[in-house]
């Protein structure tokens, strides 16, 4: 044999041991008792509940602690790994005014349609947040605001915004995700 297949034998031998253990049961002997009615009955329920649900957590890879491939029962959007979860959630209670146009919980990049308050028809705003780490310190996060406003022609040109307008939306932005961070400290404990 190979010096290249020797690493396969643990494998193999694994492999074996587990089928004949398999193979060989003791309850035909009697050697083992049947479990009690209710507990085949609670077995069955449990496993009727879910049947389309794959159980990505129990087998020998993750065990192991070689699974590869990410649980299937983690709820919401997956983030990537410089993308905040409170940050996401609170840029989105934060702009609730607003229709978002697009978003992206991979690269943390939340972008809005336009905008036109009820008190002023003839100007539009846009935001775009863009989450740049998982902690929840200002420079983990920035925010653009464009501004437009309407000719007398009807065409819409670009507009100066006030810098105190986005450092403001930039601070309720962190209050709130401090607010969820809190919550569920508070859940938890």
């Amino acid at each position: 044999m190979s010096a290249r297949y020797y690493h396969l034998l643990p494998a193999l031998a694994a492999s074996v041991s587990l089928l004949t253990a398999g193979c060989g049961s003791d309850r035909a002997e009697g050697n083992i008792p049947e479990p009690p009615a209710a507990a085949q009955t609670a077995a069955q329920t449990a496993a009727n509940s879910r049947p389309d649900e794959i159980d990505t957590e129990s087998n020998v890879w993750n065990v192991l602690g070689l699974a590869t491939r990410p649980s299937q029962r983690a709820k919401g959007p997956q983030f990537g790994k410089d993308v905040s979860p409170i940050l996401w959630e609170a840029s989105h209670d934060a702009l609730n005014f607003v229709k978002i146009a697009s978003e992206d919980p991979l690269t943390g990049v939340l972008m809005s349609e336009w905008y036109s308050p009820p008190s002023k028809p003839n100007e539009r705003v846009r935001i775009s947040v863009f989450i740049l780490s998982r902690g929840l310190r200002s420079d983990s996060l920035s925010v653009t605001v464009e501004r437009q406003e309407r000719q007398p022609t009807g065409a819409w040109k670009a507009a100066p915004i006030a810098r105190d307008a986005v450092a403001e939306l930039e601070s309720a932005i962190l209050l709130r995700a401090r607010h969820i961070r809190a919550e569920r400290y508070r859940d938890t404990s």
